[in-house]
């Protein structure tokens, strides 16, 4: 599965873009723990949404997560759809795709869990 970083142009301020990013993924309901599976990666004054497997392969030791399966796109588009609705970003014509389930904590529930990231941005 090859890299398809897809570009974004806000409606919102970027904190807003990131900050829900930071809340939707993949959950473990009983320990109510979320791990986030996309992330905001700008870069010369763009901005992309990218799965955080993506972003192991900017790495320059490119270890980690290379594993990227076509779930993982899936959820990718499916939140770029979520974004999209939710009025945050500009609407990104992609091929219809079956959206994949994600898991979203509501902002007011957000002290409620644990957010465990599985990259550090400033790692890239």
């Amino acid at each position: 599965m090859s890299m398809e970083m897809i570009e974004i142009i806000p409606k919102v301020e970027i904190p807003i873009i990131v900050e829900t990013l930071s809340r939707i993924g993949i959950a473990n309901k009983k320990e109510k723990i979320l791990y986030p599976s996309c992330y905001l990666y700008s870069k010369a004054n763009k901005n992309y949404i990218c799965h955080f497997k993506e972003l192991f392969l900017l790495r320059n030791e490119h270890v980690g997560y290379s594993n990227i399966s076509e779930d993982d796109i899936l959820r990718k588009k499916s939140i770029i759809n979520l974004l999209e609705k939710w009025n945050l970003i500009e609407d990104i014509p992609l091929e219809d795709i079956d959206t994949i389930f994600v898991f979203t904590i509501a902002h007011k529930d957000k002290n409620l869990w644990t957010i465990k990231h599985k990259i550090n941005l400033d790692t890239i």
